[in-house]
């Protein structure tokens, strides 16, 4: 799995001498650019990159340069064009009654991000009331917007897609009907009434628009980008950037015993973000993470195992033994920030050998392959991988309720 430690170092909004330091140092003995530019943009990151290294001062070749300078104009141009449509629509909705709240990137690119086109997106996320999102459905249908075809369960938490190119730039919406799906790792009940009434205002295109207050901004950036089910993508670069920079940018103002108290999870989780860019002190405490953690090596390699990849895909590289081990070991890093397991050793073991191995089971005892019920090669290909998961489950399972036990024993002595 390629990794590029520049494109990490530069997951966030605001730089600062200390990454600018790393940054450089990087720099000068790479050499696959090209490469690192496609992966960039696959993770929503050019433009951050770009902003970065120019900030930095980092020596960067001439070619390089001129890439990220014409793909900014293009994040620019989508940046204008999405704004544009997103007031549109937002003008629309007010005149039928109906009462959106933006998340995710639509309200980031306005509220945190310096120049919209440093937050790249695929699509446009409004979320709505269940009374009201079918309708705003079919205003946006009658207005341009193509509904897309793909199957989607009538109970899955947004509606299907809608597009619309705009100035040869195809937008996306999706109206959400709640945030989460119904699956582990599972997630906290959505209350659009509470969200509203607590949430804050921003300004797009002259109509004032609700947005999530601070502590449910980090919350659901946190929940999103980094807690999906294990058969979603990992997270990108860009959802990092996203909780670094509105961390560091409104530390002062959020409400810390509320996030450690309500989302114990994502309070363990965020120092672990200084694995992928370091935090700058400037804007948070030292004490935010502890120097003897801030030196730890712990590489921030994402859940690579099944159910994420089919077996077919990852025995064409690899082997089963592999297979198992992407599946049931996966990295420190990423279990401490799933999991919310943090620094904590004893929060680890119990992320490894029970969080995790439940969360897989459960994909074990209800996987069916629907997404491709024709490609019957990768279907046998998940069920015979089943029967030496299913036995290494079993058999760490049981060790680790054998390591309980002794532990107990050892206390009672």
């Amino acid at each position: 799995m390629t990794q590029y430690p520049i494109l990490e170092i530069c997951a966030r909004v605001e730089g600062h001498p200390v990454q600018w330091q790393i940054l450089r140092q990087h720099c000068r003995q790479f050499k696959d650019w090209q490469d690192m530019l496609k992966y960039a943009e696959r993770e929503g990151m050019a433009p951050l990159l770009r902003k970065h290294l120019l900030e930095s001062g980092a020596d960067i070749p001439t070619t390089t340069r001129r890439s990220l300078s014409i793909l900014h104009q293009r994040h620019q141009k989508k940046a204008a064009v999405r704004l544009t449509v997103l007031g549109e629509l937002l003008v629309l909705l007010q005149q039928h009654q109906i009462t959106p709240i933006l998340i995710k990137g639509a309200a980031l690119c306005q509220t945190l991000y310096p120049d919209p086109a440093l937050r790249p997106m695929r699509d446009i996320d409004i979320l709505l009331s269940r009374d009201e999102v079918d309708q705003a459905q079919e205003l946006l249908r009658n207005v341009g917007f193509t509904q897309s075809t793909a199957a989607i369960s009538p109970d899955h938490y947004h509606l299907p897609s809608l597009q619309k190119t705009v100035e040869d730039v195809q937008v996306c919406i999706e109206l959400h009907r709640g945030l989460y799906p119904n699956c582990p790792p599972y997630y906290p009940k959505v209350d659009f009434n509470n969200l509203l009434q607590s949430g804050r205002k921003i300004t797009i295109g002259g109509t004032e628009v609700a947005t999530f207050n601070h502590e449910e901004t980090l919350h659901y950036l946190y929940q999103h980008g980094f807690r999906s089910p294990l058969t979603y993508e990992k997270f990108k670069l860009v959802n990092a950037a996203d909780i670094i920079g509105f961390t560091e940018a409104y530390f002062q103002e959020i409400d810390w015993q509320r996030v450690q108290k309500q989302y114990p999870q994502l309070y363990k989780a965020l120092p672990l973000m200084h694995h992928i860019s370091p935090w700058n002190f400037e804007k948070i405490p030292e004490s935010f993470i502890s120097l003897q953690n801030r030196k730890r090596r712990l590489p921030p390699r994402p859940f690579n195992g099944w159910p994420q990849r089919r077996v077919k895909e990852l025995q064409r590289t690899t082997t089963l033994k592999n297979v198992l081990k992407a599946t049931l070991l996966p990295s420190h890093w990423w279990l401490g920030v799933y999991y919310g397991a943090g620094y904590s050793t004893g929060k680890y073991i119990k992320a490894l050998c029970f969080s995790h191995l439940k969360n897989i089971f459960w994909w074990l005892h209800m996987y069916t392959p629907v997404a491709n019920e024709k490609d019957t090669a990768s279907i046998a290909a998940d069920k015979k991988f089943a029967g030496p998961l299913r036995l290494s489950f079993i058999t760490r399972f049981n060790r680790a309720c054998g390591m309980l036990a002794k532990l107990k024993n050892l206390r009672k002595s």
